[in-house]
């Protein structure tokens, strides 16, 4: 949970969830972030307006986010940074544009065509920010307000879990942990059930799973507070809410991050 996630939430895993947001969560799912135009005169590296969803990008290609470099979008989808400066023409210094659209993979040759069901872009962030290390970063001070207001019914236990769980009621609204791009919507991680990642900068995302109904898409710009899905249920039909935090592709504790409850 947007030059991981893993891209981590397909950035953050947009989007690096997004949020290293499409090889980063699952205990071994993968994902990494993106957005191309949906049309061809959308030219590569134009600029989509704040407060409507970046059109999306086929699978192998990345749109940049604010904060995004060539060696974070390189790691977030397990490439070298040298690949992804040759696929793109550019050099090893040369910056990224806001907007500019990315290869992150290999070109097809020799008449090739990409599978029909090759993944998406933003899955393929998602799927490889839940499958990085468990390693934990370095703590941080608290800058994330609580997607819900049910009380914590799992911590996080570094080496073990990936994040918190917090009960409620179906149905309650889960807000936005604070502002971002969402880099992922959909239930494609089977661990996750419906799922959104949102990318906040270049360094950190967050995951919000077990969601009853999405209420964001892929691209949507939001602010602290905005509603992002409804609370659905875990594998015993209780009503959860399945938080993370991806620091640099790595699980953290959201309790250091979070407020402290009173």
């Amino acid at each position: 949970m947007k030059s991981c996630l893993s891209r981590y939430l397909r950035s953050g895993f947009s989007a690096l969830f997004a949020l290293s947001l499409v090889g980063l969560f699952a205990g071994c799912a993968q994902f990494r972030p993106g957005t191309v135009p949906a049309a061809l005169a959308n030219v590569a590296g134009a600029p989509t307006s704040a407060s409507e969803p970046a059109p999306t990008v086929p699978a192998g290609f990345y749109r940049v986010n604010p904060g995004d470099t060539q060696t974070g979008v390189a790691k977030a989808f397990g490439r070298e940074p040298a690949a992804i400066a040759q696929w793109n023409h550019l050099s090893a210094d040369d910056g990224l544009r806001i907007g500019q659209v990315l290869r992150v993979a290999p070109p097809i040759v020799d008449g090739g065509a990409p599978a029909s069901n090759a993944p998406s872009d933003s899955l393929a962030q998602a799927r490889a920010i839940f499958a990085d290390s468990l390693n934990e970063p370095p703590p941080a001070k608290a800058r994330l307000a609580w997607p819900a207001g049910g009380p914590l019914t799992e911590r996080f236990v570094s080496g073990s879990t990936k994040g918190i769980v917090m009960g409620g009621h179906i149905g309650e609204t889960v807000r936005a942990a604070s502002g971002g791009r969402v880099v992922y919507s959909g239930g494609r991680i089977a661990a996750y059930g419906k799922l959104v990642i949102i990318k906040h900068d270049a360094h950190l995302l967050t995951a919000y799973g077990n969601n009853r109904a999405l209420l964001v898409k892929e691209g949507t710009s939001v602010k602290a507070g905005d509603p992002i899905a409804e609370m659905g249920t875990d594998d015993k039909g209780e009503a959860s809410l399945r938080f993370e935090v991806r620091v640099d592709g790595k699980p953290a504790d959201p309790l250091k991050y979070l407020p402290k409850r009173q």
